[in-house]
């Protein structure tokens, strides 16, 4: 299931034009808990970076299922020194209306340092999360530091508190050098540490204490002048209230040239690693399509 925050190395670059602009999306998961999860999203944007976004929620497992939809404002800005990514609005799915949001900001504070808030408000989409309406609020602080051209540090700190009086302080990291430019290749660890303050909560995945570390590759380069193709692999442990048990993520994408007025991504991605939100480990297995297209005019 999604996380409650996404850590990722911020890279900034000139400043970006802004223009009007129409986008869809769409994104599909499955689990081995038999669990289901679909959106689609139609938005659009301004020249000033301000728009709109909504579509349809779709949950269902076996013998179950919840419908619902989202509607949201969003706001993008983008330049040489600072990348704001914000949305706010809301979600009906059962009958139960939910805020949902969230803010991505990072500033650059030096030729190699940039620190960031990360914020998201949204609802537990598992069975139980959903039927009892259950919700979280989540809000991380993130640095990103380059020690030399080749090698750079990112953490993210914080903390997500769940409507069923539960608090999760959480930190990450991912430890990044760089192998080859020509082809984005990059070796890579990262580490994932929790725990939750009322553990074992019937709405969602909550031991005492989690731990992550995994060593991967990842690699980003142009293909034929066409497109631009991604990929990652990782492998690791996971420690879970003192059992521990191998771990293993990867991914692929397809995307649109920087440079194309149409931009697009196609991404694909699987892993066994343990949910926030699923109520398993152990046999444990997650897949999920990703699309999007962003169409100026």
């Amino acid at each position: 299931m999604k996380t409650y925050f996404l850590f990722a190395v911020v890279a900034f670059s000139g400043s970006l034009a802004q223009a009007q602009s129409v986008s869809g999306g769409f994104f599909a998961s499955h689990d081995s808990d038999g669990f289901r999860e679909s959106k689609q999203t139609l938005g659009y944007a301004g020249t000033s970076g301000w728009g709109l976004r909504a579509g349809p929620l779709r949950y269902t497992a076996p013998g179950w299922s919840a419908s619902g939809s989202v509607l949201a404002g969003t706001y993008k800005s983008t330049n040489d020194n600072r990348t704001i990514d914000a949305n706010l609005g809301a979600a009906r799915v059962s009958d139960t209306s939910y805020l949902v949001g969230g803010l991505d900001y990072m500033q650059r504070l030096s030729a190699s340092t940039s620190a960031g808030l990360s914020v998201e408000r949204d609802f537990v989409n598992s069975i139980r999360g959903i039927e009892n309406g259950t919700h979280f609020t989540a809000l991380a602080l993130v640095l990103d530091h380059a020690f030399s051209e080749r090698f750079n540090v990112g953490v993210a700190a914080g903390s997500a508190h769940f409507s069923n009086d539960n608090d999760r302080p959480i930190l990450r990291t991912r430890w990044n050098y760089s192998l080859d430019e020509r082809y984005g290749l990059n070796a890579y660890v990262k580490t994932r540490n929790y725990r939750n303050t009322n553990a074992y909560r019937a709405e969602y995945f909550s031991p005492e204490r989690l731990s992550e570390i995994s060593l991967g590759l990842s690699a980003r380069f142009e293909v034929a002048q066409a497109f631009v193709l991604s990929a990652s692999v990782d492998t690791g442990q996971q420690r879970i209230d003192g059992g521990s048990e191998p771990i293993w993520q990867g991914s692929v994408g397809f995307a649109s040239r920087r440079r194309n007025a149409v931009q697009w991504f196609v991404g694909f991605e699987a892993s066994n690693t343990a949910p926030l939100f699923a109520g398993q480990t152990g046999g444990y297995r997650y897949t999920s399509a990703t699309a999007r297209v962003n169409i100026p005019f």
